[in-house]
């Protein structure tokens, strides 16, 4: 804080401490008052004990101000010194007060994490500490020098804490599960250690000691007493047990006691020798927290045995209670040596551990594990961890930043060792010998090799990895060991420190192989396997394997190995443990309940041993050493450099040799010979053709299996996907390094096809006259290319590159191979199948000549570089070379062991050309192509080209506007029938699986499709990007066919399991709701007629039929009846609907009339249609064709050229129309716009009604079966009427849905409720014939049928005054009857009305009797439980002669409530349920008290990287004490002069109870140490590294 200045507020502070010191000291009644240092949470104050009544009422002054929290204080009287602690900082502060100022505040103990207690050893300068995360007590040095844990077993929750120097002694509260005073010897001998306390006590808080009577006073927060004991325990006296509220810190002075209550929010004071009975309040304070007595009288200064040279001890001097009353310990991490004065010069044994956020040391020579986090920057995801012996440095990887680091083992010169092309580095070991760095990547799925400094990087293994992990070094004995957790193959294996010798070791009853460690003094090898939960080991060669633990190992991760004991962590129990290598027995917990445990390292520091070839200058190699297990050493260089004729220099080559070889690329130097390296890239199947482009220094190769044309940089990192769509069989390849562009041949698909480097402005060149190209060879300078044809046409080609102006330029006996061209001497060479030569023609075709034709067989890959033609023979073996000119010079420069598909020259010097091409694309906005001179002599000139389908406008390409789509199993193409491009062009999406049907949106550019794998709708640009999933999938849904309505926005799809129509917004890809199902529907296929509102699908329910209704499910009508119906399409220009059934197609308009036969041919079977511009399209299944014919005459019949045979789906696009549904500024329909003619009206899906504006759908009400809902809700109608009313020819809903979709049924049949017509005669006849059985539900057989809506009444209803009838039938000719029956009517009633009478006046009496006279009788009206009370329960009561049916009509305004009433209909009570209210449970008394007043504390702990919540912190965010005031502490006025006023709160705190170890709340749980999948509650495997990310295309 530094020194204040001699500011006004200074010398305000001056004065009142002067008075304060005057008051102090004048006369013995004032030295019985002394000065109290107390702080609260945000200062510390010092104030004269002066009781509140005295003449004197001094106020406090504040000594420390602006801290967050401090929770406790203390101070050294003699050194002026006051020591506090502050949770927020998890630090321990000092600062100097003389008197007058404080000055000089210094941190001097961080990383304390919840210090709830403090106290200072005035004698030899000390400070202990509680700490309740930790559950530790700590001391160090009052500098903070030296730090060492004194206890950490067997203790739950410390808070106060006291020491007695004077006899060695500290005494501690402990408020956890089992609440408890300690004593113990400050030297933290376990013997001395000692429970004074554990009976009648709960909340022990305050603590403090009277040294001249050597007793303990302390005060319990919860039971609310002041006690004495000696330091025994024994003689315990109840000194104060009225009083207090929630009394929390303790002090004394001579016959006073002071305390803080933080219920209170007072400083309240007891003299134990005076008259008071009660305590008083010393003054209010705001937050008050710790107290103590400002006065050397508190701290007695007395000889002791560490005063005279600390007690001989080189580090600390502890007072011990036993003679000879000290001893010396030593900072953590650091042993006492053999004098037991003197501490070891540092550490020597550690754990290194990876705790993904942090690296940490664990101090293995202190007996308390303690540990520290190395002070880094840039750790987000740490995974392994090692070390170097050498220099002192700790490496670890990072899943995260994506890098290998290391730094010294205090934290400091952090570096970067490896930043570049690396992704999950989930493994590393460091060769300390050969001064190397290996590590595994699971993202890239290598091994490779650095040196420590971070230089010469090589792969040393690339291929049959997948998920690489666990790796170790055997640096003596040449061996790298690395574990594969891969579920298929999960293996361990052995190879040389090059790569070479590779063997697997462990193979069988593996699971989850991760940590690997070794053993070389015993030459064994140990592995723990996370899924078995087994840690095993065996021989180096993996034989006599052995399982060594097996019990409580249920997810390992890091491994590691130190003398003779194994270390491991586990994600699961969140622990470190250990055991004895050779019997598993000796098991012990290192740490326990530490979360994100990774990979750690056990070291012994000054311990080198070791040696190898590679140890002294490096074995003489200019980059990397790599020591073999044979004792002999191999110098290798990084990529792109290559070793020299010495076997120990490395030089960067001017060119190379590139070659393909099945699932191979690599490289092999033409000067140096046999020096052949392996490109590590993984995943080729079989590579056919390649090309590089020095722009990027990427390497271009095509793999004819895989059916993709794929991209890496030279070195092998970045593998892409440039073309991986729509390819047959790619073969020959050519990159046009001008501009930018990649060429390649299909010759099963018959294509030349260019697009951008990156894959992009794809566009087909040839494909009707080229038949099988499949060499190809680019010249960007002179704007040609060049290709040769096989098959019928064995020839040379060439042509503009952009495809156009084809001349043939030879014709080849045999088809011709390896195609390379001369740029200097301006000729093509080639080489031609079961032909023993190399032929050279000039670039017009002319001057043949066989240039080589001895000592060649099979020659294939041909490429020229410098003099030098050079061609692998795929015969002998051999890569050779000859002159180019006349084949002399002969000389066989490399053996390779397979046959070479490809060959070609890496070099500079062939890209250095230039046209217009290469400076900004040519002004192009795709493809800049490339043209040959107009002239010889001329110019080279280009023309700017679009992806195919794509058209050229100012410069600029602009998509087609109508078109077709069709899907195959897992591509989607675009088809333009009538074009001078290619007709089709593939649609670059990718995770097309199993598709079963597509739609479009136009607006939006989306494609829509169905995944039959997973039964799920996604979407995807037309471009590729954005790829989402619409309907996630699930085992209730199977969509069957989808239809996109780009109008309303809106996605309709079938189902096959629930048999419904649902819909999708298309903006949100929210659920929208479901079109209503008519029983026994089965909708499958769906089209749209987007202008006309309507949908037609297919139903192969019970009456098979294709079906037309609105988009809302209504209006409802039959096409035709059939159960073959194969495809539909509409054609929304003439309004027709068209479907297929078998081998025939049939045709009406929109309303199912002028149905007709359009085409219907015996030997064809149609599965898809489509309308497009005029024409129906569709797919013969038999033909394999793809046909159409004009939709409207039938004629002009044609087939198109194309492979049809695997077509699934087939769709017409065009843009979007202007439509009244979707005018802008005009009010939206939240759910559907449909027609009314042509007036465009808003509608509701199934289970929704319009509300009063038309627009907005709100849920129907729940009207039962026996009710019809209307669609929408009027304002004085109602939403629910009698299903009677349904289709009864009067509209009784307010938007005459009742009355829709009604069948007309003929005077001789009976219409059931729900509108299906039966005959009339099996109306009533005792069997059920309506689908609802509503024939049978009102026959009236001895009562009164209205004619009119087939009610039946009883008889006893009929002429009885009322209308019981709608039409009032049973009131009519009622004269008659009335007068023969009126007496004996009036006889029955009056007999009837006199019994009831009696018996009425018999109960009043009886009741009266049986309940008045009872005294205790509750008045109900006043319960609101009571369902007497007026609002409990308010039941309508239904009048009598209400008849049940009742129209619109007669519905009014009056008091008579309604029999169909809303709540009566839905069944809804208009009471409130008070059941879940009325049982109520309080809280069980709490265990423990809040560790701090302030609800804030551990709000905002989270927020910094130094603040680490562990599983002891279970108290804090989980369960907060009451604040101390009813205002926020961050507002509150905190000022000297303005005390808080004296609110109370009434209930009494309820601390958190103290949580069981075992139980997980919160933060006791921390999420798994792996983002990417959890492993606690179900057994997935571990990779911690996060999900690789999609690859980055790099724009050329």
């Amino acid at each position: 804080m530094g020194p204040f200045p001699m500011s006004r507020h200074h010398c305000l502070h001056l004065l009142t401490f002067v008075c304060l010191l005057y008051h102090s000291y004048q006369g013995n009644v004032s030295q019985n008052n002394p000065l109290l240092l107390y702080s609260t949470t945000k200062d510390i104050r010092l104030v004269n004990s002066t009781a509140r009544g005295s003449s004197y009422k001094s106020k406090p002054i504040i000594i420390v101000r602006n801290y967050s929290y401090i929770a406790a204080i203390d101070y050294h009287f003699e050194n002026k010194k006051i020591f506090w602690v502050d949770h927020e900082q998890e630090t321990i502060f000092s600062i100097d007060y003389d008197g007058v100022a404080a000055k000089n505040k210094v941190e001097i103990v961080n990383g304390v994490f919840t210090p709830d207690g403090l106290a200072c050893d005035w004698f030899t300068n000390k400070i202990y500490w509680t700490d309740s995360e930790t559950n530790r007590i700590e001391v160090a040095t009052s500098e903070g020098k030296h730090r060492k844990v004194l206890f950490w077993t067997d203790i739950d929750q410390p808070r106060a804490i006291a020491v007695v120097p004077m006899k060695g002694y500290m005494f501690w509260t402990d408020w956890g599960e089992s609440p408890k005073i300690e004593r113990a010897g400050m030297n933290g001998d376990p013997a001395t250690r000692r429970v004074i306390v554990t009976e009648n006590i709960f909340w022990p808080n305050g603590l403090t000691i009277d040294y001249q009577t050597q007793s303990i006073y302390w005060v319990d927060g919860k039971m609310k007493f002041i006690d004495k004991m000696d330091y025994d325990g024994r003689n315990r006296v109840r000194v104060l047990e009225k009083g207090f509220e929630y009394p929390f810190a303790l002090t004394k002075f001579q016959s006073k006691l002071f305390w803080t209550d933080w219920k209170t929010m007072a400083i309240h004071y007891f003299d134990m020798e005076g008259t008071q009975r009660l305590p008083s309040e010393l003054l209010i304070s705001q937050h008050p927290m710790c107290i103590h007595v400002w006065d050397e009288r508190r701290q007695p200064k007395l000889p002791h045995p560490c005063e005279i040279d600390n007690g001989g001890c080189s580090h600390l001097c502890l007072l011990a209670p036993s003679p000879p009353g000290f001893t010396c310990a030593c900072p953590i991490g650091i042993k006492l040596t053999s004098d037991n004065k003197t501490c070891a010069h540092g550490p020597q044994e550690l754990l290194l551990l990876a705790r993904r956020t942090e690296i940490c040391l664990i101090y293995l020579d202190s007996p308390d594990y303690s540990y520290r986090v190395l002070p880094l920057s840039d750790v987000k995801y740490s995974i392994a961890v090692d070390f170097d012996p050498v220099e002192n440095f700790i490496y670890w990887s990072d899943d995260e930043v994506k890098k290998i680091q290391k730094a010294r083992l205090n934290g400091s010169d952090q570096q970067d060792v490896i930043s570049t092309e690396i992704q999950d580095p989930d493994g590393i070991a460091v060769d300390w010998i050969s001064r190397n760095i290996y590590w595994t990547d699971t993202g890239t799925d290598r091994i490779e090799v650095a040196r420590l400094q971070g230089g010469y990087r090589r792969v040393i293994i690339g291929d049959e990895l997948i998920d690489p992990r666990g790796i170790a070094v055997a640096a003596e004995l040449g061996w790298l060991f690395w574990s594969d957790w891969n579920e298929v193959h999960p293996k361990v294996e052995r190879s040389n420190l090059d790569g070479s010798e590779r063997v697997q070791i462990v193979t069988e009853r593996l699971g989850w192989p991760n940590g690997i460690t070794l053993d070389l003094n015993n030459f064994k090898i140990y592995w723990c396997d996370a899924k078995s939960d087994k840690i095993e080991y065996a021989n180096l060669d993996g034989s006599h394997r052995r399982e060594l633990i097996n019990d409580n190992v249920p997810h390992v991760f890091g491994f590691s190995l130190m003398g003779d004991y194994l270390y491991w962590t586990d994600w699961q129990r969140r622990a470190i443990d250990r055991a004895h290598k050779e019997t598993g027995s000796s098991r012990e917990v290192i740490v326990d309940q530490m979360e994100n445990v990774m990979g750690l390292k056990a070291i012994r520091l000054g311990s080198i041993s070791g040696s190898n070839p590679c140890k002294e200058n490096n074995g003489n190699c200019s980059q990397l050493c790599l020591y073999r297990h044979n004792k002999t050493r191999v110098c290798a260089c990084q990529i792109d450099y290559e070793l020299t004729k010495d076997k120990q220099s490395c030089v960067k080559p001017e060119a190379f040799l590139l070659y393909t070889r099945k699932d191979t690329i690599g490289r092999i130097s033409i000067k140096n010979e046999n020096n052949e390296m392996t490109i590590p890239i993984t995943g080729i199947k079989q590579a056919s053709s390649i090309d590089f482009d020095t722009n990027t220094m990427r390497i271009y190769w095509s793999d004819s299996k895989l059916r993709t044309i794929m991209r890496a940089f030279i070195n092998g990192s970045d593998p892409q996907r440039v073309i991986d769509l729509g390819l047959a069989s790619p073969e020959g390849i050519a990159v046009d390094w001008l501009g930018l562009n990649i060429y390649w041949t299909d010759p099963v698909a018959h294509r030349i096809e260019v697009s951008r480097l990156v894959g992009s402005s794809r566009r087909t060149l040839l494909w009707d006259e080229a038949y099988e190209p499949h060499s190809i060879v680019l010249d960007p300078a002179a704007g040609y290319m060049y290709w040769s044809e096989w098959g019928t046409t064995n020839s040379i080609k060439k042509a503009a590159m952009d495809g156009t102006n084809q001349v043939k330029l030879v014709s080849t006996v045999k088809p011709a191979t390896g195609l390379t061209l001369d740029y200097d001497r301006k000729r093509l060479y080639w080489a031609e199948k079961d032909t023993s030569a190399i032929i050279s023609i000039d670039l017009d075709g002319n001057d043949l000549k066989y240039v080589v034709k001895d000592k060649i067989f099979e020659p294939v890959g041909l490429t020229l570089y410098k003099e030098y033609v050079y061609w692998s023979d795929n015969k002998t073996g051999e890569i050779a070379r000859a002159n180019k000119i006349d084949g002399s010079e002969y000389q066989a420069i490399h053996n390779i062991s397979e046959g070479v598909t490809d060959l070609l020259v890496y070099h500079y010097l062939k890209q250095k050309q230039t046209n217009q091409c290469a400076t900004s694309n040519g002004g192009c906005s795709h493809l800049c192509l490339a043209l040959p001179a107009e002239s010889p002599g001329g110019h080279v000139r280009y023309t700017c080209a679009c992806p195919t389908h794509y058209t050229l406008q100012n410069n600029e390409c602009h998509p087609p506007s109508h078109y077709m789509i069709y899907s195959l199993r897992n591509l989607v193409v675009r088809l333009v029938p009538d074009t001078l491009d290619c007709p089709e062009a593939v649609l670059p999406i990718q995770g097309l699986k199993a598709v079963k049907a597509i739609d479009f949106d136009s607006k939006s550019n989306f494609l829509y499709w169905i995944d039959g794998k997973s039964r799920s709708i996604k979407r995807s640009e037309a471009s590729g990007q954005s790829l989402n999933i619409v309907v996630q999938s699930n085992q209730n849904i199977s969509p069957f066919d989808l239809a996109v309505d780009t109008i309303g926005r809106l996605l309709f799809w079938t189902c096959a399991l629930t048999d419904v129509i649902n819909v999708t917004r298309l903006d949100n890809t929210n659920p929208f709701g479901s079109l209503e199902r008519k029983d026994g529907e089965k909708p499958r296929l769906i089209a749209i007629h987007a202008t006309k509102r309507l949908i037609f699908y297919t139903d192969v329910g019970v009456t098979p039929q294709l079906v037309r209704t609105r988009l809302d499910g209504s209006h409802r009508i039959v096409i035709t009846r059939a159960a073959d119906i194969a495809a539909i399409a509409v054609d929304t220009e003439n309004d027709l609907i068209v479907w297929a059934q078998e081998h025939s197609i049939y045709i009406s308009n929109i309303d199912g009339e002028n149905q007709h036969v359009l085409l219907n041919e015996s030997n064809s079977k149609i599965i898809q249609l489509t309308v497009h511009s005029g024409w129906l399209y569709w797919i013969d299944k038999e033909l394999h064709q793809l046909q159409r014919l004009e939709l409207i005459s039938g004629k002009s019949r044609s087939t198109l050229v194309i492979q049809a045979s695997h077509i699934l789906d087939l769709i017409s696009v065009k843009k979007p129309e202007n439509h009244s549904c979707n005018l802008p500024h005009q009010r939206k329909c939240s759910h559907f716009c449909i027609l009314n003619g042509t007036v465009p009206h808003c509608a509701c899906p199934n289970g929704k009604m319009l509300q009063e504006d038309k627009r907005n759908c709100q849920i129907l009400p729940d009207c039962g079966s026996d009710r019809f809902t209307c669609s929408v809700a009027g304002g004085d109608t109602k939403d629910c009427i009698p299903i009677a009313w349904r289709c009864d020819g009067q509209k009784d809903c307010a938007d005459g849905s009742d009355e829709l979709d009604c069948p007309k049924c003929m005077p001789s049949q009976f219409r059931c409720q729900d509108g299906q017509c039966i005959d009339k005669e099996n109306y009533c006849d005792g069997y059920e014939h309506c689908t609802d059985k509503s024939d049978e539900k009102n026959c009236c057989e001895n009562g009164f049928q209205c004619p009119q809506t087939e009610v039946c009444h009883p008889m006893s209803l009929v002429c009885d005054g009322n209308e019981n009838c709608a039409d009032g039938s049973d009131e009519k000719d009622c004269n008659a009857a009335l007068t023969s029956k009126k007496s004996v009517t009036h006889t029955v009633i009056l007999s009837v009305v006199g019994v009831v009478f009696v018996f009425a006046m018999f109960s009043v009496v009886f009741l009266r009797r049986r309940f008045l006279p009872r005294e205790d009788i509750t008045d109900q009206s006043e319960d609101s439980l009571s369902p007497m009370h007026p609002n409990a329960s308010k039941n309508p009561k239904f009048r009598k002669g209400i008849p049940d049916v009742v129209r619109m009509s007669m519905l009014n305004d009056s008091g008579c409530p309604s029999t169909f009433d809303r709540r009566h209909v839905t069944g809804a009570s208009s009471s409130s349920n008070t059941n879940g209210s009325s049982i109520g449970c309080y809280p069980r008394e709490t265990l423990n008290p809040p560790p701090s007043p302030a609800t804030t504390a551990a709000s905002t702990r989270g927020s910094s990287p130094s603040s680490r919540y562990r599983p002891y912190r279970h108290y804090r965010s989980i369960n907060q004490p009451p604040p101390p005031t009813p205002c926020s502490t961050d507002i509150c006025d905190e000022s000297d002069y303005n005390y808080p006023s004296r609110g109370r709160y009434d209930a009494g705190p309820f601390p958190p109870p103290p949580t069981p170890r075992s139980h997980c709340h919160q933060e006791s749980c921390p999420p798994s140490p792996s983002s990417r999948s959890s492993t606690y509650f179900s057994p997935l495997p571990p990779p911690p590294s996060p999900v690789a990310s999609p690859r980055g295309g790099y724009d050329s």
